[in-house]
């Protein structure tokens, strides 16, 4: 499983986390090495009755005496002796380094006169011997009780929340505002994959945010423009090979030999039927029609009952219960299903539509018939335009039970793909093995869930 985030957000929020951890650490591991042990101002604070202990002992002995014994307390112990209580070349550290220098500037005392001890007794307690040397060669020694640096993990139960909330919540809410325009583009570019028209994006965000927009409405105009286009191009062809059409056919009625004058008939007819349905295929964009929320299963029954209602032999199964929402362009997919259907029913006798979901809850549509099947080297070949590989299939004029799936011309595939991928799915054609029934072929529709 991985654990690093997929979206932008989350891979900067997660950066930004170890950027703040890698700031912790190295502050932390800084602090170690130095080998700090006392609290600053509690090492300020022992430096500074050192000092005063130090002034206070040179007085006259006894002055020196009364004064220091004065000075004592439960955190604090000032002694006057001939010898250091602190060994010379006891063990020094960042502490000892720092109370010995601060001393030396303060009281003008050289480094040989001033030797520090630090005994720790836990994190919070700790024994701090300071021995000093007074003008008159005697030894001043203090015994005091600091108050040690936290644990490591104390402070950081303060700073990592104090340092790392409050920039997560701005930056959450920058991130947001950066990505939204990121959204918007992915969201209109998966309405444009399923064929639906968007509104241009507005222009917002950063730079490469508004340049990726720009680009994308540009793009969109410029696909719709080329669709136009060629609609209307194919309509002015349409339009103008009628009126010929329609001269030959009159002509045709003139010829006397009857077997010619049909054959020619039958030819013009074809021609007919084959502009028509040109001029339709691509006047059948998927856009033309409103997206909207329709229940499939019931789609698929009002295509199995016209069917069942010309006498046809068409079953549906089903291994989803009860409603099936599915927001797409009805009149489109039930096209495709239709086309798909009368093929099946056509050059395999009969139909067996199932519905069923497949893997990532995408939706799978099986259309299975009992005909011979297609050669595996023809599957794909058959979603061309105009392409028949059956010679016995006539192109007799016969465009099925609504004039428009345009299976005469070998329309009929090619417009059930498009109106399929219109919808960001995928069409395949298959042959079924015949172990449980009879070899055939099989439709497979795969739609985005």
């Amino acid at each position: 499983m991985k654990l690093w985030p997929r979206t932008m957000a989350g891979q900067l929020i997660g950066l930004l986390l170890l950027g703040l951890v890698a700031a912790h650490a190295i502050g932390l591991s800084i602090s170690l090495t130095n080998g700090e042990h006392i609290h600053s101002i509690s090492r300020d604070q022992m430096i500074e009755h050192a000092a005063v202990a130090w002034r206070l002992a040179r007085l006259p002995e006894a002055q020196a005496r009364q004064a220091l014994a004065s000075a004592r307390d439960d955190n604090a112990d000032y002694r006057l002796g001939q010898q250091p209580d602190v060994s010379e070349g006891s063990e020094q550290g960042y502490d000892q380094d720092v109370i010995t220098a601060k001393l030396g500037k303060l009281l003008a005392l050289p480094a040989e006169s001033i030797r520090v001890s630090l005994v720790r007794h836990d994190a919070r307690n700790g024994d701090l011997r300071i021995a000093m040397r007074t003008p008159d060669g005697r030894w001043l020694n203090t015994l005091q009780h600091p108050v040690m640096s936290q644990a490591w993990m104390r402070p950081l139960r303060f700073s990592v929340p104090v340092s790392t909330l409050p920039v997560l919540v701005i930056v959450f809410l920058f991130v947001r505002r950066i990505l939204r325009p990121i959204k918007a583009l992915t969201h209109a570019a998966e309405r444009v994959s399923r064929g639906e028209q968007v509104d241009p994006l507005p222009v917002t965000g950063p730079a490469e945010a508004r340049e990726v927009t720009m680009a994308f409405n540009l793009m969109q105009e410029r696909l719709r423009r080329f669709v136009e286009d060629r609609t209307r191009m194919l309509g002015a062809i349409s339009h103008d090979l009628r009126t010929p059409i329609t001269s030959l056919r009159l002509r045709a009625e003139l010829v006397d030999d009857p077997a010619l004058r049909a054959a020619m008939v039958r030819t013009l007819e074809e021609m007919r039927v084959m502009v028509e349905e040109t001029l339709r295929f691509a006047r059948d964009d998927a856009r033309n029609e409103d997206t909207r929320e329709i229940d499939l299963q019931a789609l698929l029954r009002d295509v199995v009952e016209e069917q069942l209602a010309q006498g046809r032999d068409v079953q549906l199964r089903s291994d989803v219960t009860g409603a099936l929402p599915y927001r797409c362009r009805p009149v489109n997919l039930k096209r495709a299903l239709s086309n798909l259907v009368d093929n099946a029913v056509r050059y395999g006798q009969r139909a067996r539509l199932a519905l069923s979901r497949g893997d990532g809850l995408a939706l799978q549509i099986h259309v299975d018939d009992d005909g011979p099947g297609i050669a595996v080297d023809k599957l794909q070949e058959v979603f061309k335009p105009f392409v028949r590989l059956d010679p016995s299939r006539s192109r007799n004029g016969d465009t099925g039970k609504d004039g428009k799936d345009g299976g005469s011309v070998g329309l009929g595939l090619a417009i059930a793909r498009s109106c399929v991928e219109a919808h960001g799915g995928r069409l395949e054609l298959e042959n079924r093995d015949g172990r449980e029934r009879p070899a055939g072929l099989r439709a497979v529709i795969s739609l985005p869930a």
